[in-house]
C-alpha cells in the first residue's frame, strides 16, 4: 500500500511540475508578444523611366488571290520572297524578318451579281525588326515597292527592356524608402529594415505608331514615320518596412 501511495505522489508531483513549466512558458510567450510585436510601415511607390527607342517592328501584309488555290498561294510566296529580299537590301538583317501569319481562304466576290465568282485569297504578314531608326521609312518603302499590299503597324521599343525595368524598380524602391522615412519621422521613430517587397506590375516598353490600322501600299509610300522621343517603363512596388 505504501508503494502505491509513493507512486501516486510521484505522478502528482510530476504533473504539478509540468503544469508549472507550461505556465512559465505561456507567460514568457505572452510577455514576448506584448513587448516584441513588430512595428511596420507599408507604402506603395510608382516610378517611371524614359528610354530612347532603338528599334521598330514593322508589320507588312501581302495579299494575293486567284481562282486556283495553288496559284494564289504560290503567288503569295513569290511576293513574300521579293519583299524579304527588298527589306534586307534596305539594311535589315535576315534574322530580323519572320512570318507571323499565313492564311488561305475561299471567298465569293461580286455576290448576287452576274459577275459572282469564287476565288482563293492568300494572306501573309511579315514582322520586320528595324534597328536603325533613320531607316524605318526606307524599309517600309522598299517592302511596298517589292509587292507588300498593306502596312499593318509600326511598334517602337527598346532592345533591352530588362535594363529599363531594373532602373524603374530601383527608382520605385528608393521612392518607397523616402516615403517610409517621412512617415516614420512624423511618428517619432525610424526605419530599421525591409520586411517584404512586392512588385505589383510593370508596363513593358512599347509605342505603337498606328495600332490596328492597315494602310494601302500607295499611302505607305508618302507616310512619314516619326519615332517618339522616349518610351516610358512604369513599375509599382509595395514595400513593408520595419520601424523602431
Amino acid at each position: 500500500m505504501r508503494r502505491s501511495w509513493t507512486a501516486l505522489a510521484l505522478v502528482v508531483a510530476a504533473a504539478i511540475l509540468g503544469a508549472s513549466v507550461l505556465g512559465a512558458r505561456a507567460l514568457a510567450d505572452d510577455r514576448s508578444d506584448a513587448s516584441g510585436t513588430d512595428k511596420t510601415i507599408t507604402v506603395t511607390s510608382t516610378a517611371s523611366v524614359g528610354s530612347e527607342p532603338d528599334e521598330a517592328v514593322v508589320t507588312l501584309g501581302v495579299t494575293t488571290q486567284d481562282p486556283d488555290s495553288a496559284t494564289a498561294l504560290g503567288r503569295n510566296g513569290d511576293t513574300v520572297d521579293a519583299v524579304v529580299a527588298a527589306v534586307e537590301g534596305a539594311g535589315v538583317a535576315g534574322d530580323d524578318v519572320r512570318t507571323t501569319r499565313l492564311d488561305l481562304a475561299r471567298r465569293t466576290i461580286h455576290r448576287r451579281t452576274p459577275q459572282e465568282t469564287t476565288v482563293f485569297v492568300a494572306d501573309s504578314a511579315l514582322e520586320i525588326t528595324v534597328r536603325d531608326m533613320d531607316t524605318v521609312g526606307d524599309v517600309i518603302q522598299a517592302g511596298v515597292e517589292a509587292g507588300a499590299t498593306s502596312v499593318r503597324g509600326v511598334r517602337f521599343g527598346v532592345s533591352d527592356p530588362a535594363k529599363a525595368r531594373s532602373e524603374a524598380l530601383d527608382a520605385a524602391v528608393h521612392g518607397a524608402r523616402t516615403k517610409a522615412d517621412a512617415m516614420a519621422a512624423a511618428a517619432g521613430t525610424t526605419v530599421t529594415g525591409v520586411v517584404t517587397i512586392d512588385e505589383q506590375g510593370a508596363s513593358q516598353p512599347g509605342y505603337r505608331y498606328e495600332s490596328g490600322t492597315a494602310y494601302p501600299a500607295a499611302a505607305a509610300l508618302t507616310a512619314q514615320v516619326v519615332p517618339p522621343d522616349q518610351i516610358q517603363t512604369q513599375v509599382t512596388v509595395i514595400v513593408t518596412w520595419a520601424i523602431g
